[in-house]
């Protein structure tokens, strides 16, 4: 079963942000023919199994004012020949998490952590630019990406 995402509701609930090793990200595969996009890949079809048996990345949140925030769950799956991320989000409305594809590329010569290093990258690369969203806030929760790669991986996207 996947692992739900805890929202931290005291600052000392979310993990050490301020201080942490500087990493390097993994070598980007020599082809990285990813997509990624608001609700891509346009099937959708892989996330009816990919609850039970994706890989948590992280939880970030923004956070604009108190009545307009965002937080995203990231999740990795390993599909029979592509890797996907998808993500939930907060929904506000119904009060419950909702999900959502976010990409995908063919594993051929991509590993797990390539594949959530580079589709993360990608994913946030292409939401900055097409969604105008700006660097997160801060890390609510790592998972199999560390604080550091977080921070490695914001340094890539913005700067």
């Amino acid at each position: 079963m996947t692992r739900e995402p805890k929202i931290p509701m005291r600052p000392e609930d979310l993990p050490q942000q301020r201080i942490h090793e500087v990493v390097t990200l993994p070598e980007r595969p020599a082809v990285f023919d990813c997509e990624v996009g608001y609700d891509a890949p346009p099937s959708g079809s892989f996330l009816k199994n990919a609850s039970t048996n994706s890989t948590y990345l992280c939880q970030v949140e923004w956070a604009w004012s108190p009545a307009h925030n965002r937080i995203d769950a990231y999740y990795l799956h390993r599909g029979r020949s592509e890797w996907f991320l998808w993500s939930k989000y907060w929904d506000n409305d119904w009060m419950k998490w909702e999900h959502i594809d976010n990409g995908t590329v063919h594993r051929h010569g991509v590993d797990q952590k390539q594949a959530a290093v580079y589709l993360l990258l990608e994913y946030w690369a292409f939401d900055a630019k097409e969604g105008y969203v700006d660097e997160f806030h801060w890390i609510n929760e790592d998972g199999y990406l560390s604080i550091a790669e977080l921070a490695a991986i914001a340094r890539e996207v913005w700067g």
